[in-house]
C-alpha cells in the first residue's frame, strides 16, 4: 500500500512539471523551416539543406529536429549532402531557450526520387519536319517534374558539344537559319552543381529554299488554236508543301498545284510565263521563263518530192516525199495517205520525209500528208502525184555458144535492155572494170588471153544505172584445144563380141565442137563424127590404130594421139576334179579347179550343177570346195568365166559327181570261213567296201571299237593273224578311211582259239630188248585217239623225210643217242597236225616215272664212253 503511495505520488509531480513546461512553451515564437534548393522534391545524390529559424533574437536558442518520430542531431540547419530514399519524409523543428520551447514548425515534405530527371525537347513550330534558310525556328526545354531553380544547358551534334551563348533559359532560338544550323540538338538542367539526364536527342532538317524550274509537259511552245499546253511548276527537291504560283508577263497568273494546263488554247494565252515557289512566309526565286505562242489557225502542210525534177519513176528507185510545215515543225507525226479517197494511211512516224525505197509501180497515185500532234491535226496538203513505171531488166546474151575459147576465135554478145528504148546506153564491164560505152552489141574479134574474164553490162539513163546483168565467163585458153582420147574398156585386152567405146574429148571445153574419127593412115575419110564412137561386138578386124580431130565454125583442132585397139578371143575354161573320187559318201570333201580364166580381179566365176546355177560362199572363185557332201550334190558339174564388164565365156566341159545315200559301211570276212582256229594256224580277215569306190585305208580293232590294232599297214585291205594264240581269241571290226572321211564300223567276226592236241615221245623198247639190240624204237603218241594221224618225225628239228610211222627205230650210235628226237601227228582234216612233242635225247634216259603207256624210262647211259654195258640205277 504504501508502495503504491509513492508512485501516485511521482506520476502528479511528473504531471506537473509537464503543465509548467507546456505553459512556458508558448513564450518562444514558432520556427520556420526553409530549405535550399527551395523545392519539395530532390533527386538521388542531390544535395539539400534545411534551416530552422525564428524571428527576432536568435541567441541562445537551442534547436531540436525530428523526421517523422525521429530525432534528427540539433543543430540551426540540417544538411543532405546525397540524398536517396531514406530522405523521404516529413520535416519539423523547434527552439529551446532555457526552460522554455517553442512550438513545433510547420511540416516540411521532402520527397526523393529515384534516379536524374530527364528534360524533354521540343520544337516551335512543331509541325514543321524541314526548314528552309531564314526560317526561325525554337527550341525548347522542359522538366515535367519540377521547373524550380532550374539552369538550362544546350548542346549540339553527336558529340553533344556545348553551344556557346545559349543562355539558360527554357529556350533556345535559331533566326534566319542555314543549312549548317542543321543537325540534332540536346539540353541538360542544373542546379546548386546537380545536372539531370540529356533529353532525348531532337533532329533538326534544314535545307537550302527548293530551286524552281518551269518545265514544258507538252514538246513544243509554239502552238495552234485548241491545242493543249501543259507546263509543271518543278521544285526541287521537290516537297508537298510548297505552293506554285504563275506569272504571266510579269503578272500573277495562278496560284494553286504546280501544274498548269492550258486546254483549248487561243492566241490570248501567248506570252512568258514563270513561277515561284510559296511556303509559310517563305519564296523561291523566280522559275526560268517560258514564252508561248499560239498561232491564228490551223496549219496546211506543203508536199514535195525529190529528185523534183523526175516526172517519172522506175522501179528499184528511190521517191523521198517531204510534208513541210511552215509555221513550226516541232512534235508532229506524220500521217501519208495514198488514193482519191484519201482515207488509206500509208505510213505513220516522226518525221517529215517518207521515202519509198525500190518502188514499183504500184507505189504510183496521189499521196497526201498531214501532221498531227497530241490529237490535233493539221489540214491535207495539196495531192501530188508520182508515175512509176517498172525498170528495165539487163540480160547479157552469148550470141556465140560456148564461153570458153582458143585463140584466134571470135566472141560476140549482146546487152539486152528489156522492155527497149533508145533513151538507155549500154555500158559493158569485164572484171568490174569499164571496157566499153556504146551500142548494146560487143564484138571480140580473134580473141587471145587478155581477153579472159568475167562480163557485165548495165543500161544507164540520166544518173540511173540499172542492175548488172547477169554475169557471163569469158575464157580464152593460151594454146589450142588438148584432145583427149579415151577407150571403154580401158583393161586390155578386149575379147571379140564386146562393145567398145572410143571417145574424143577436148580438155579445156566440151561445147561446141563437131567430131571426126580416123583409122590408120587415112586422114581424109572420117569412120565416125561422132563424139563418141562405139563399135558393137568387135571383131579381130576392129584391131588397128585410132585418132581424132574437133572442128567448131571456122576453127579446126589438130589430131589426138593414136590409140590402138587389140582384139583377142575370150578364154575357154575346162573343169579339172581337184579330190580324188568322182562317187563319194556323205560328208566326204569334193573340191575342183576351173582353169584357163586369167587371174586377173576383172575375172570371177560361176558354177552350175547339172546346168543350175550354184550361189552362196567361196562360189565365184575359180575352185569350188564342198567340205561335207549331201546327197543332193549329185550332179554333173561345169564352170564359166565372167569378166566385169559382163562378158561370158563358154561353158567348160562337165564333171560328174555321185554321192551315195548312206555313210559307207564296210564288210568283214574271214577267208577260212571258220570261227574256230587252232593254236598257230593262220587267220586271215577280209575288210571290203562292197560299192564302187577305191582308195581306201583300212583300220582294224579287236575286242573293242575303240581299241585299234597297231603296226598294221592300212593299204592292205586284209589282215592275217600268221601263227593263232589265245590272246587271239575275242571279237574283230574294220573300218575305212580316205581322205578326212572315215566310215562305219563294220560287222563283227568272234574268233575262238582251240588247242592242238598233245603228243608225247615214248620208248617203245623194253628192258629185257635193250641189251641185246642195238637200237630203240621211239613211238609218237597223241592224245586225241579218235582220228587217225599220219606222224612226222624231227631230229635236231629238222623233219625226217621218210619217216611217217608212228614208230621210230633209232640205230645205237654215238650221234643218235645224243640228237633229239620230236614228232608230232598229222592228217588232213582239221587238226591239220598236233603239237610238237617235246624232244626225247636217248642219252638222257633216266629214272623216268611210267610214261601212260605204261613204260618205263632207262636209268643210266647206254654205250657210253665212260662206261661199258648198261647201267640201270
Amino acid at each position: 500500500m504504501a508502495r503504491l503511495k509513492a508512485l501516485l505520488i511521482t506520476v502528479i509531480k511528473v504531471l506537473f512539471c509537464l503543465m509548467q513546461e507546456s505553459k512556458t512553451e508558448g513564450n518562444i515564437p514558432k520556427p520556420k523551416i526553409t530549405q535550399t534548393p527551395a523545392v519539395n522534391v530532390i533527386y538521388t545524390t542531390e544535395k539539400m539543406t534545411l534551416e530552422c529559424s525564428v524571428q527576432g533574437d536568435s541567441s541562445g536558442l537551442e534547436y531540436i529536429w525530428q523526421k517523422g518520430d525521429e530525432r534528427l542531431p540539433d543543430s540551426p540547419t540540417y544538411i543532405i549532402p546525397s540524398a536517396d530514399q531514406s530522405h523521404s519524409g516529413d520535416y519539423r523543428c523547434k527552439v529551446k531557450k532555457g526552460n522554455n520551447t517553442s512550438d513545433l514548425s510547420d511540416t516540411l515534405s521532402l520527397s526523393v526520387a529515384d534516379g536524374r530527371p530527364k528534360p524533354q525537347l521540343t520544337k516551335e513550330p512543331a509541325s514543321v519536319s524541314v526548314f528552309y534558310t531564314k526560317d526561325s525556328v525554337t527550341l525548347k526545354c522542359s522538366i515535367t517534374e519540377d521547373s524550380e531553380g532550374w539552369t538550362y544547358l544546350w548542346y549540339k551534334g553527336q558529340d553533344k558539344k556545348h553551344i556557346p551563348n545559349s543562355g539558360s533559359k527554357s529556350q533556345h532560338t535559331l533566326s534566319s537559319v542555314v543549312p549548317a544550323d542543321g543537325g540534332p540538338y540536346w539540353c541538360q538542367v542544373e542546379r546548386a552543381g546537380f545536372k539531370s539526364d540529356h533529353s532525348d536527342s531532337l533532329p533538326l532538317v534544314i535545307k537550302e529554299l527548293p530551286q524552281t524550274t518551269l518545265v514544258m509537259q507538252t514538246k513544243w511552245t509554239k502552238v495552234f488554236p485548241t491545242e493543249v499546253v501543259k507546263m509543271e511548276c518543278d521544285i526541287q527537291p521537290p516537297s508537298p508543301d510548297w505552293i506554285c504560283k504563275y506569272y504571266k508577263n510579269g503578272q500573277v497568273y495562278q496560284t494553286s498545284d504546280c501544274m498548269l494546263n492550258l486546254q483549248f488554247a487561243n492566241t490570248g494565252d501567248s506570252g512568258d510565263y514563270k513561277c515561284i515557289g510559296t511556303l509559310r512566309s517563305l519564296q523561291t526565286q523566280p522559275s526560268n521563263p517560258i514564252g508561248v505562242h499560239v498561232y491564228g489557225g490551223r496549219p496546211k502542210p506543203q508536199l514535195t518530192q525529190e529528185p523534183a525534177s523526175v516526172s517519172v519513176f522506175y522501179t528499184n528507185e528511190s521517191v523521198t516525199l517531204k510534208c513541210n510545215i511552215t509555221e513550226d515543225s516541232e512534235g508532229w507525226t506524220y500521217l501519208w495517205y495514198k488514193g482519191q479517197d484519201k482515207k488509206h494511211i500509208l505510213n505513220t512516224g516522226s518525221k517529215s520525209q517518207l521515202t519509198l525505197s525500190s518502188v514499183a509501180p504500184a507505189d504510183g497515185g496521189s499521196y497526201w500528208c498531214q501532221a498531227e500532234r497530241s490529237g490535233f491535226k493539221s489540214e491535207h496538203s495539196d495531192f501530188l502525184s508520182l508515175v512509176i513505171k517498172d525498170f528495165p531488166q539487163t540480160k547479157l546474151v552469148m550470141q556465140t555458144k560456148w564461153t570458153k575459147f582458143f585463140p584466134s576465135e571470135v566472141v560476140n554478145m549482146k546487152c539486152d535492155i528489156m522492155p527497149p528504148s533508145p533513151d538507155w546506153i549500154c555500158k559493158y564491164y569485164r572484171d568490174d572494170q569499164d571496157l566499153q560505152t556504146s551500142d548494146c552489141m560487143l564484138n571480140l574479134q580473134s580473141v587471145n588471153t587478155g581477153d579472159s574474164g568475167v562480163y557485165k553490162c548495165i543500161g544507164t539513163l540520166r544518173s540511173l544505172e540499172t542492175q548488172h546483168s547477169n554475169p557471163i565467163k569469158v575464157h580464152v585458153y593460151g594454146h589450142p584445144p588438148t584432145l583427149l582420147l579415151s577407150v571403154d574398156p580401158t583393161e586390155p585386152p578386149i575379147y571379140t563380141k564386146e562393145n567398145v567405146t572410143l571417145t574424143c574429148g577436148v580438155t579445156e571445153e566440151q561445147e561446141g565442137w563437131t567430131y571426126m574419127w580416123y583409122k590408120g593412115s587415112d586422114q581424109k575419110t572420117p569412120v565416125s563424127s561422132e563424139r563418141v564412137f562405139t563399135i558393137p561386138s568387135v571383131q579381130r578386124s576392129h584391131n588397128g590404130e585410132y585418132k581424132c580431130q574437133v572442128k567448131r565454125e571456122n576453127f579446126s583442132s589438130g589430131y589426138s594421139d593414136s590409140h590402138g585397139l587389140t582384139i583377142e578371143e575370150p578364154p575357154v575354161p575346162t573343169l579339172e576334179r581337184l579330190s580324188n573320187w568322182a562317187k563319194v559318201f556323205p560328208t566326204e570333201k569334193v573340191s575342183m579347179k576351173c582353169n584357163g580364166i586369167p587371174t586377173s580381179p576383172g575375172w570371177t566365176f560361176k558354177w552350175y550343177r547339172t546346168q543350175h546355177l550354184l550361189r552362196g560362199k567361196n562360189k565365184n572363185t575359180d575352185t569350188l570346195l564342198m567340205d561335207s557332201v549331201v546327197l543332193e550334190d549329185t550332179g554333173e558339174y561345169t564352170c564359166q568365166g565372167v569378166h566385169k564388164r559382163q562378158l561370158e565365156t563358154v561353158v567348160s566341159n562337165s564333171i560328174s559327181i555321185h554321192v551315195y545315200d548312206n555313210k559307207a559301211v564296210p564288210t568283214l570276212s574271214q577267208q577260212q570261213n571258220d570261227t574256230s582256229v587252232y593254236v598257230e594256224e593262220q587267220v586271215t580277215f577280209m575288210c571290203e567296201v562292197k560299192i564302187d569306190s577305191t582308195d581306201w585305208e583300212y583300220q582294224w580293232f579287236q575286242n573293242s571299237p575303240q581299241e585299234k590294232i597297231r603296226d598294221v599297214d592300212p593299204r592292205n585291205a586284209t589282215y592275217t593273224i600268221q601263227s593263232a594264240s589265245v590272246k587271239d581269241h575275242g571279237s574283230f571290226w574294220c573300218k575305212t578311211k580316205r581322205g578326212a572321211y572315215v566310215s562305219e564300223l563294220s560287222t563283227t567276226i568272234e574268233i575262238k582259239i582251240l588247242a592242238r592236241p598233245t603228243t608225247v615221245v615214248n620208248l617203245e623198247t623194253g628192258w629185257a630188248d635193250i641189251l641185246s639190240v642195238d637200237s630203240l624204237t621211239l613211238l609218237c603218241e597223241v592224245d586225241n585217239t579218235s582220228v587217225t594221224w599220219n606222224y612226222t618225225w624231227y631230229k635236231e628239228d629238222e623233219e625226217m623225210a621218210n619217216e611217217t610211222q608212228k614208230a621210230l627205230h633209232i640205230k645205237a650210235t654215238k650221234e643218235n643217242y645224243r640228237s633229239k628226237y620230236s614228232c608230232r601227228g598229222i592228217r588232213s582234216d582239221r587238226p591239220t597236225y598236233s603239237m610238237r612233242s617235246e624232244a626225247f635225247i636217248a642219252n638222257n634216259i633216266g629214272s623216268q616215272k611210267a610214261n601212260p603207256s605204261g613204260h618205263f624210262g632207262l636209268l643210266g647211259c647206254w654205250h657210253s664212253p665212260h662206261c661199258s654195258g648198261l647201267y640201270i640205277f
